[in-house]
Parts: structure tokens; C-alpha cells; sequence
């Protein structure tokens, strides 16, 4: 059920990226926010750490030469690194986790691409229509 879940989100996000030229913040980052959408501290802290690894990497290429499949694990590196920090450190709250290890990155290399406006429109809007989709068939 959850992949079959997954699988529409996808659907939707490369559908709205073909109509829109747009793209959503990673073609999973959507649907898993559509998952967690019961759950809106996940979605926050999700958020948060995308955010975090935004700024780190704006302040590491300042430094280094990053771009390119280089930039994209440095971020994915970010991305899991500081949602592990957060979890040992147990700065969240018992049970809470940050929406998986890639969709920091992915959402990041959107944002870098589009910027703030167009990945946030683009990523809500798909979020929405998967949401209302899994609610349709039932799946959520």
C-alpha cells in the first residue's frame, strides 16, 4: 500500500513538472510531505533542516568548489548528518523524526535551481494534489 502510495505522488510531481516546467523539490519530497501531513511538526522539522542545509551550503561554497554531483553529496551528507545531530542530541521530541535523509537535498537542489517562490509553490501544490488523491483512493 505505501509503495503504491509513493508511485501516485511521482505520477503527479513528473505530470506537474511536464505541464509547469517546475520542478517540485525532488519528485519524493512531495509525496512524503502528503504522508506526513498528519503530522505537521515532522513536515516543520522537515523544513528546518532543509533550511539548515541551504545555509551550510551557501556558507561551504564560499570555501569550497562545489557544484554539480559534488554539491548534491555534500547536501545529502548535510542532510543526514544533521538529522542524525538532532536525533542523538534529542533536540526533538521522543518519537518525532526529520522526513527521510534525501529530501533536504533534493529539496535544496531545487531551491537552488528556482529559488524559494517557485520550488515552495510548486512543492505545495503537488503536496496538495497528492494528498487529495490518497485521500480519494482511500490510502490515506
Amino acid at each position: 500500500m505505501y509503495s503504491e502510495m509513493v508511485i501516485i505522488g511521482i505520477l503527479i510531481a513528473v505530470i506537474y513538472s511536464e505541464i509547469t516546467g517546475l520542478s517540485t523539490g525532488g519528485l519524493v519530497a512531495p509525496v512524503y510531505f502528503a504522508l506526513s501531513l498528519s503530522d505537521p511538526l515532522r513536515i516543520l522539522y522537515t523544513v528546518l533542516v532543509i533550511l539548515a542545509v541551504y545555509g551550510l551550503d551557501k556558507l561551504l561554497g564560499r570555501y569550497l568548489i562545489l557544484y554539480g554531483r559534488r554539491l548534491f553529496a555534500v547536501n545529502v551528507v548535510l542532510g543526514f548528518l544533521l538529522t542524525w545531530l538532532v536525533g542523538i542530541t534529542g533536540l526533538l521530541p521522543m518519537g518525532l523524526r526529520v522526513i527521510g535523509y534525501i529530501v533536504p537535498a533534493l529539496t535544496v537542489r531545487d531551491l537552488e535551481r528556482q529559488g524559494f517562490v517557485k520550488t515552495g509553490i510548486s512543492m505545495g501544490t503537488v503536496t496538495a494534489l497528492s494528498a487529495l488523491c490518497l485521500m480519494w483512493a482511500g490510502m490515506l
